[in-house]
Order: structure tokens, then C-alpha cells, then sequence
């Protein structure tokens, strides 16, 4: 198999697998390895909890090489489930060049608002793709690619410290993990385009199931206090940054 210039990493809560492969295989045109983790308590996902009918089904597109299945729990919501992949990634010694990090919102092909969808999932459109790949191979010190309205700033330079309820837990994990920046910015919703490697490289010295398992359970908020679960939001974003990385908004 040829090395992929991409590798998804997919976090399913709602089902629908069909239309989810179905959905990438029409919207890549790279090559591609999907890493697809199914909540596997999820009521959308008590009923179907398997790939077993997609290639009888929806033959896969020709830009994908391979789908990584895994299944997990509800804990760290999102981020939870992405780390699961990033394990996985680590085992299948991936070499791609790029990830796509992203989460579903209900089916593709069921969500009535299209400019909710458009802005929800522009970022694996040909188009973003193409300008995203584009950017990465222009300027070697752009690490991460989102739309421009999901990048948000976690610091208030007037009052000097972090605007969310997260700001204990935050200080005090990027003292554990060596993550230390002075861009804050991050992608909020944690779906967006990376450079695999700065990825690798950190998951490689902390395992990813290691952090999970600090995670919450269920659907956390953030609104009261701070969680581990949205920390790690910014900090996925901020591990990139500390390897010499910036950040771009298309």
C-alpha cells in the first residue's frame, strides 16, 4: 500500500456508518487511512456497532486505503475518542503526513440546516482540502489548519491568565506534559487539518490511553468548572505550537 497523504481521525457518537464512509469516500481526493471509533454505549449505537456491512454496501471510494475500527466507551467525549485513534495510529506505525481530525453531528446526509453543515464540515470539502494541503507544503512552520471561525484565543492579555473555567487544570497540565507556548489560540470543536508527526512525537512519549483514562465520563461540560476533557481541547492544539508550529484559519 502506498503511504497515505492523510489520515482521518473520525469519532462517531450517532450511527449512521453507512452514510459516514459513504461521506468521506465522495469528499477526499487523497489517498487516506480512516481511523473510525464507535461510542460504543451510545444509544444511536446499541443496535450497530460494526463496519460488517460497508464494502457490500457503499464499496469504499478509491482514495480510501484502510479503516482502523475501534470502540469505546463515552469518556472524554470528543477528545476521548480521538485519543483512542491516536493509540491506534501508534500501533498501525502510520506514516502518513497530514491528519483530519473530526467528530459527527448526526448523519451527513440527515442534517436539515446546510449552513450548519456547510460550516460544520468545510473543512474536509475538496476545495478546503486542496487550499489546506496547499498552505502546509508553502509554509513548513504552519502545524495546524481549521476554519477561521473556530479558532479561539484562550488568554486575556488585560487581565494576564486564561479566560475559561479550565485555567487551574490547564497551568497545571502543561507543567505535567512540558507544553509550554505563548500562542493560545486553539480550535475550538477540535476538528481541523495537522502535521501528523508533532502529533506522534508527543503521543509516542504520553500514551494517549494514559490521558483518556483521566478524562471524564459522559457528557462533560465546562460551564460550572474546569474539566480535563475540555483542557485537553486547547491542549491538542497547544502541543503542536510548543515544536515550533503555528496555526492558520481558512
Amino acid at each position: 500500500m502506498n503511504s497515505p497523504t492523510c489520515s482521518i481521525f473520525f469519532h462517531n457518537y450517532y450511527g449512521q456508518h453507512d452514510d459516514w464512509i459513504r461521506f468521506f469516500s465522495q469528499k477526499m481526493n487523497v489517498p487516506f487511512i480512516l481511523y473510525y471509533n464507535i461510542v460504543e454505549d451510545s444509544p444511536y449505537n446499541l443496535e450497530q456497532s460494526s463496519l460488517s456491512g460497508i464494502s457490500r454496501s457503499n464499496p469504499p471510494g478509491p482514495g480510501l486505503k484502510k479503516i482502523v475500527l475501534r470502540r469505546s466507551p463515552n469518556q472524554g467525549k470528543d477528545i476521548g475518542g480521538k485519543l483512542v485513534l491516536l493509540d491506534a495510529a501508534l500501533r498501525e506505525n502510520d506514516n502518513s503526513e497530514y491528519s483530519l481530525f473530526l467528530h459527527d453531528k448526526k448523519s451527513p446526509y440527515k442534517i436539515q440546516n446546510e449552513a450548519w453543515k456547510e460550516k460544520l464540515f468545510r473543512i474536509v470539502e475538496p476545495t478546503f482540502a486542496q487550499k489546506a494541503l496547499s498552505a502546509f507544503g508553502n509554509d513548513q512552520k504552519i502545524g495546524i489548519i481549521a476554519g477561521a471561525d473556530s479558532i479561539r484565543n484562550e488568554y486575556d492579555p488585560h487581565s494576564q491568565s486564561f479566560v475559561s473555567r479550565n485555567s487551574v487544570l490547564l497551568s497545571g497540565l502543561q507543567s505535567a506534559y512540558n507544553i509550554a507556548t505563548n500562542d493560545y489560540r486553539y480550535v475550538a470543536g477540535t476538528m481541523f487539518w495537522a502535521r501528523q508527526r508533532p502529533l506522534l512525537d508527543f503521543f509516542t512519549q504520553h500514551q494517549p490511553l494514559d490521558i483518556r483514562g483521566s478524562l471524564e465520563r459522559g457528557n462533560v461540560m465546562d460551564d460550572n468548572h474546569g474539566t480535563f476533557t475540555h483542557s485537553w481541547e486547547r491542549l491538542m492544539t497547544w502541543l503542536i505550537f510548543t515544536r515550533g508550529y503555528t496555526i492558520k484559519g481558512l
